[in-house]
């Protein structure tokens, strides 16, 4: 009789190392936020130089463990996000009229946006799991009359999530996309970078 269970107790730990080493994983998000910017000719074709630097504290969107650390997984962009964002800020101001350079004079006007948060965060309180995903840009214009400062945040939660939109990637780009917008709807700050 212990000559059938042993392989039989082999097997069915083999499975439950497969299994839950299967559950560890790293995935992998698209960055690509839509830009609702609408076309104007507010910046008279003003070069102006552009910086975006990356401030989180690691590339980590989220992380998620379950008990006894058997489950668990890693959300990370699949790009680098302070490029990816470089090139959708720069077309938003073409669209608004402005030349923007990578690597602008000392008497240039300057634009720089620093990405302060882009997480999610997994929720199973209750019988389903949620999301809330977070972006949070900031934005200084530096020109020889003003400067200004401000950040763009933009939260929005699923509750419950389907299994297959795991790992969220439609919501992590629709969270850039509202900070994108409200910091191009900042009269305040492009007035900033036209004056």
């Amino acid at each position: 009789m212990i000559k059938i269970l042993r392989p039989f107790g082999t097997f069915i730990l083999i499975s439950l190392f497969l299994y839950f080493a299967g559950c560890s994983q790293q995935h992998f998000v698209k960055i690509d936020p839509a830009l609702p910017v609408s076309r104007s000719d507010l910046g008279q074709n003003t070069i102006l130089g552009l910086k975006v630097i990356d401030s989180r504290p690691n590339n980590l969107i989220s992380k998620w463990k379950g008990k006894f650390n058997f489950r668990r997984f890693r959300i990370i962009p699949e790009q680098d996000l302070a490029d990816v964002l470089y090139a959708k800020i720069a077309i938003g101001l073409q669209k608004k009229g402005f030349i923007p350079k990578r690597f602008p004079s000392p008497k240039m006007k300057v634009l720089k946006v620093e990405i302060l948060q882009l997480k999610s965060i997994y929720d199973e309180k209750g019988p389903n799991r949620g999301v809330k995903v977070s972006a949070v840009l900031r934005a200084y214009c530096n020109n020889k009359d003003q400067t200004y400062r401000r950040e763009y945040r933009e939260r929005l939660t699923r509750n419950p999530i389907a299994p297959t939109s795991f790992p969220n990637e439609t919501l992590v780009n629709a969270s850039l996309s509202g900070a994108l917008k409200k910091m191009f709807s900042d009269d305040r700050l492009l007035k900033c970078l036209a004056h």
